[in-house]
């Protein structure tokens, strides 16, 4: 006899608002076209099949990018101005790409360029921003004004009181646009028996203090969170246990089966320390990885986009300076101009990463050891490149070759890798993408010489926080930060 449990997928699920999202913005699409094509007077056929045509490809272009910026996930209703403007930047960029997409068609399939009409395509782009914003607001208004009326909310128990438990509490009482109204946190230990296991586990393991907090006082055990959801006094649970407790979660969602509630069951991650997570399907065994690359496919396609026209733009601009320094690195000193040094690259294989040479040696694996002040192996011109960063210049060449990025963790030494894999946990994390010219470290002041543990530490933690984080929003703002701040820096030796 076969049981539910083996044989039912888990699939994603949408919020219904973003259903409603998905087809007010396809709708405003279309409408923007239309209304383009009538404001500016360049088609003096009106609205035509061509036009249809694009409005069309437009809308399933636009459901495409989307899901790559993840425009319709998590939807959630917003009371700040900030996450506001980033669900509607989310929805522009989408529109970018789509724009992009349109043009590559028209000039393949359908005109030449000179033929385009420029003033009816900007019109409808902007038209159509203005009515994603139009969109969003009236969003946003509608259902604030539905949950002030108690509609379009749902009540939710939360079953287990740990630190999963009330970090989900938090959530709910942070956004409380959310239309979740707790109705009670149960469990059959109290919460003081958690804060006795939080100041146990932090005795023995310091690096737990303020991961695990003191659990949550409690307003029943489970056997009454049951009674109250057969007499409907809630309509979700979210059960938010540790991963040990199988068996005691196994036993609450059999007994909340006679119910009709909702049951959702909160990983817990706090456990571990996670990396990139998100849901794999395996022929419907659904996985939840722990440890990717959070620019695999389609985002892997974005990014490497990102790098090859920024490495092609800055290199045509910094090829006479480049001349102009390998000339001098000739002249200052014997030896070659370039010097290729063995790092590790994507997923810990090595790559030779160039730079002009600025020493008088040429130091590569174990027997490299890293500049200090007044290093006297630094030759004076390339003490210059080395203040400057103009000696990592050339890395520009391995980004356009693929094995570097513009952005991400910077290649340490094969020397500090090995010293340093089994000291600090998780640092061969940093490896799960493509190293990169400038970081998230390198623009919070962790650039140069790392001569002690704390520092590297520090800098493993921002390079993690990078990959975790990831977004071409995070990318453009690292660039702009390294040319503010410049690649000069007091420990760059």
């Amino acid at each position: 006899m076969q049981t539910l449990s083996s044989r039912t997928p888990i699939v994603a699920s949408q919020h219904p608002l973003a259903l409603v999202a998905r087809v007010l913005d396809s709708l405003a699409i279309g409408i923007a076209l239309y209304i383009a094509v009538n404001i500016t007077g360049t088609a003096e056929e009106g609205w035509i099949r061509i036009h249809a045509f694009y409005a069309l490809m437009a809308i399933l272009l636009m459901q495409f990018y989307a899901e790559f910026f993840h425009v319709y996930q998590n939807w959630k209703i917003s009371n700040t101005f900030l996450s506001r403007f980033w669900m509607v930047a989310l929805a522009t960029l989408s529109w970018i790409f789509t724009g992009l997409s349109l043009l590559l068609i028209a000039l393949l399939f359908d005109q030449s360029i000179e033929h385009l009409d420029w003033i009816l395509a900007a019109a409808w782009f902007v038209i159509t921003i203005l009515a994603f914003m139009l969109v969003r607001i009236l969003l946003n208004a509608t259902v604030r004004l539905l949950r002030r009326y108690g509609f379009n909310t749902r009540r939710i128990a939360i079953a287990g009181a740990g630190p999963i438990g009330r970090h989900v509490k938090e959530q709910i009482q942070d956004n409380p646009w959310v239309g979740y109204q707790l109705q009670g946190v149960y469990d059959d230990r109290s919460h003081l028996d958690y804060h006795h296991i939080g100041r146990i586990i932090n005795r023995r393991k310091k690096e737990a203090v303020g991961r695990l907090k003191q659990g949550l006082p409690v307003d029943g055990n489970f056997k009454e969170m049951v009674a109250a959801a057969e007499r409907g006094d809630f309509d979700v649970v979210f059960i938010t246990m540790p991963m040990r407790a199988e068996h005691k979660i196994l036993e609450i969602t059999r007994m909340l089966s006679n119910t009709t509630v909702a049951v959702y069951v909160v990983p817990d991650f706090y456990s571990m320390e996670t990396h990139f997570t998100h849901i794999v399907d395996i022929n419907g065994v659904p996985a939840v990885s722990v440890y990717e690359n959070p620019v695999s496919g389609l985002r892997g396609v974005v990014k490497r986009t990102e790098d090859i026209v920024l490495s092609l733009i800055i290199l045509s601009i910094i090829a006479v300076p480049m001349i102009a320094i390998a000339i001098g690195v000739k002249l200052s000193s014997k030896g070659p101009i370039i010097f290729k040094q063995t790092r590790y690259g994507l997923d810990g294989k090595p790559i030779k990463v160039w730079k002009f040479r600025t020493m008088r040696v040429m130091e590569d694996g174990a027997d490299f050891r890293q500049v200090i002040k007044d290093d006297p192996r630094v030759t004076r011109f390339g003490a210059f490149l080395r203040r400057t960063s103009l000696d990592e210049l050339p890395q520009f060449i391995n980004v356009l070759a693929g094995s570097m990025s513009i952005v991400g963790p910077r290649p340490h030494a094969v020397a500090h890798n090995e010293a340093y894999r089994n000291i600090i946990g998780g640092y061969m994390l940093r490896h799960k993408i493509k190293p990169g010219i400038t970081g998230w470290a390198q623009v919070n002041g962790l650039r140069g010489e790392t001569d002690s543990l704390d520092k590297m530490q520090r800098r493993v933690i921002y390079d993690i926080d990078y990959i975790r984080k990831w977004s071409i929003f995070l990318d453009i703002k690292i660039i702009l930060m390294t040319i503010i701040k410049g690649f000069t820096g007091e420990t760059a030796y």
